[in-house]
């Protein structure tokens, strides 16, 4: 969808025309999306990339231009351009897509034009999410053919975690892990030994990514932490009040939901875990005072 947006703004010249015949105001600044197929494998051991930069943000090309009329309208007006080209078709399951909604530019359903290459969050769904609440998003991906539930998606983790118990349960062994003996900081300071490191897919959707986890002894309650590595592959983004992780594909967006059930019952496990450790910690040795 880039590639149509460039063209609308290398011919913006018929913005004029459409004016007059219309006064729908479309905002610009649609997320763009790479070239590649969503749903091909990244290097079995990806590496994060550290995006900061010692100055200002420059941009890799010019602003687009916002335009005056939809997507959908612009449509017929390039697609006679000797440099238009239209789209490869949909790969996914015909019978998976939403028939209630069409896409001009892909001549397909499954989404509309207007929202395609765009992360939309609806409005907080009272059936599904219990408004207010202060949950965090904890989710059930299948990993390696196992389903593994209390995932915590966690943006402030720059790691991809799994517990030891976990890993053992798939019928591998802790003894052949990479990079053992790595240690592993917290923001508050405290820290804890990795075992090492082990690449294991994780099916996300109709997406499925193979991911380096560093292997903890004690995650409880989760069995599984993802943070900011595994979203950035995913070009995913997570949002607790929704309850949900909603990232692009090809038929457009897909949303992850949450389980705040889940989310309660690690609560008071780790509310439980603590209350335990005060219980059994020894009482602190008294003072006698001479009289």
């Amino acid at each position: 969808m880039d590639d149509l947006f460039r063209r609308a703004n290398k011919y913006s010249m018929l913005e004029d025309d459409v004016r007059a015949a219309t006064q729908q105001v479309l905002v610009a600044g649609r997320a763009s999306r790479d070239n590649t197929d969503r749903h091909a494998k990244p290097p079995d051991r990806p590496k994060p990339v550290d995006r900061r930069q010692d100055g200002p943000s420059r941009p890799d090309r010019p602003p687009i231009t916002p335009l005056s009329v939809s997507y959908e309208k612009l449509l017929p007006m390039i697609q006679g351009l000797s440099d238009f080209r239209w789209p490869r078709p949909l790969e996914t399951d015909p019978s998976m897509r939403d028939r209630s909604k069409k896409c001009a530019f892909h001549k397909d359903h499954g989404h509309t034009t207007e929202t395609y290459g765009t992360i939309i969050f609806p409005p907080a769904d009272p059936i599904r999410t219990l408004q207010p609440h202060r949950d965090a998003l904890i989710l059930s991906l299948e990993i390696r053919d196992f389903d593994v539930r209390r995932i915590l998606v966690d943006p402030g983790s720059s790691a991809d975690l799994v517990q030891a118990s976990v890993v053992g349960h798939m019928g591998h062994s802790l003894a052949g892990l990479e990079n053992p003996g790595r240690i592993l900081s917290g923001f508050n300071g405290s820290s804890t030994t990795s075992l090492g490191d082990i690449i294991l897919p994780v099916r996300a959707g109709p997406v499925t990514l193979n991911v380096q986890f560093s292997v903890v002894q004690e995650l409880s309650p989760f069995n599984v932490i993802l943070g900011r590595t595994w979203l950035h592959y995913m070009k995913a983004i997570p949002s607790t009040y929704h309850q949900m992780v909603s990232f692009l594909t090809d038929e457009g967006q897909t949303d992850l939901y949450g389980s705040q059930l889940a989310a309660r019952q690690c609560y008071q496990i780790a509310r439980e875990a603590v209350a335990n450790q005060e219980d059994a910690s020894p009482p602190e040795p008294s003072i006698a005072h001479d009289q």
